[in-house]
């Protein structure tokens, strides 16, 4: 079974490195700041304490130029 984007459906702060806090898990529950934290190899992803959905995540930058008038 392929991978499933659930980023709408999460909520997370801001990323250190190879770690990202998990703030709310797609079943729901939430948890303090750096209380659960998921990183980026998806062959070893951490798993939620409350529902057991493995989570991992992965970081994009997009660079735009700018229109000229």
């Amino acid at each position: 079974m392929p991978d499933i984007d659930v980023t709408d459906l999460v909520e997370f702060s801001n990323n250190d490195d190879e770690c990202l806090p998990i703030r709310r898990c797609v079943c729901g529950h939430e948890f303090p700041a750096w209380k659960f934290i998921i990183s980026i190899y998806s062959d070893d992803p951490y798993r939620c304490p409350n529902c057991d959905i493995g989570l991992y995540f992965s970081a994009r930058i997009v660079v735009f130029q700018k229109g000229e008038p």
